[in-house]
């Protein structure tokens, strides 16, 4: 029997950014006064349950105090490229949504019994330094197939090595950047969409003008349309689905705009934040709010 204290899905935990090329956008991130970990190489099983092998692609994070941001990208075309080509088809930018939970086997299971394809439990790990020497951090999924979430790779993830992950030398930020505190994301058939996260969050999801907010116990996750994206951030939507936003709480918003400008980055005021383009940030528009 599922417990239902185990199965909930219920924190923004990251957001990965697909990139063209790893170093320089890390250099881009790094402009917008971001504090950034050295490149680390995945390795993961490639079918559930199965043995874990290095991988092609890489990712340098952000780390924050809630959640955190991932770039990712290939840096060896030889080895398994966990489908980096085929998002940037598409287009450069947010494509990996990452939410939290407990207990992956719980989580799995209630989401069978609401609907979706069981796709197992995936292992992945990563090598990092720290400052004891080189760590393995490790980490469970929960996927779910394109087809059943083709907003992106939808996931729900266990950190099993969180100390490994948040070391505090990579934690304080130029920026004042603190929390990753929600993800926006624009869809066709928004009424249908809500429904379909509602039976994956399993909870109920609040209409704020028109776009729909799932409040986390950590962070919101709003699905919204591409009419609204362009009315309320002056954002077109190449197609949709598309993963548009990220939206970053800093400490002082003087500290973010000091940087920004010191650095030459492009970015607008907007109502209770500060709007950074895509074009400054591999495809992603970075909103800073306080």
């Amino acid at each position: 029997m599922t417990n239902f204290k185990q199965d909930k899905i219920d924190v923004l935990d990251h957001v990965a950014v697909i990139v063209q090329d790893l170093s320089m956008s890390k250099g881009s991130f790094k402009r917008l006064g971001f504090c950034l970990t050295p490149v680390s190489q995945h390795s993961g099983a490639l079918t559930a349950g199965g043995e874990v092998v290095q991988w092609g692609c890489a990712n340098t994070c952000v780390m924050l105090e809630q959640g955190y941001l991932e770039l990712m990208g290939i840096i060896d075309e030889n080895l398994y490229d966990n489908k980096i080509p085929e998002f940037l088809s598409r287009y450069e930018g947010i494509h990996i949504m990452a939410f939290g939970c407990q207990n992956p086997n719980s989580v799995s299971n209630r989401l069978s019994s609401s609907g979706f394809k069981s796709n197992g439990i995936y292992s992945l790990s990563r090598a990092l330094d720290t400052p004891k020497g080189q760590r393995t951090a490790k980490f469970e999924l929960v996927r779910l197939p394109p087809g059943d979430m083709p907003e992106g790779r939808v996931l729900a993830i266990k950190h099993l090595t969180k100390d490994y992950l948040w070391q505090d030398r990579y934690m304080e930020h130029p920026n004042g950047a603190l929390a990753l505190e929600e993800l926006v994301v624009s869809v066709e058939d928004l009424p249908t969409v809500a429904k379909r996260y509602t039976r994956y969050f399993g909870i109920k999801p609040v209409n704020k003008g028109g776009s729909w907010q799932f409040k986390l116990r950590e962070g919101t996750f709003v699905l919204t349309t591409s009419r609204l994206l362009f009315e309320n951030y002056e954002i077109n939507a190449p197609s949709n689905p598309f993963a548009a936003i990220i939206k970053i709480k800093s400490r002082n918003l003087f500290k973010t705009r000091k940087i920004l400008n010191q650095n030459s980055v492009k970015f607008k005021e907007i109502k209770n934040g500060i709007q950074v383009p895509g074009s400054e940030a591999s495809g992603a528009t970075v909103i800073f709010t306080e």
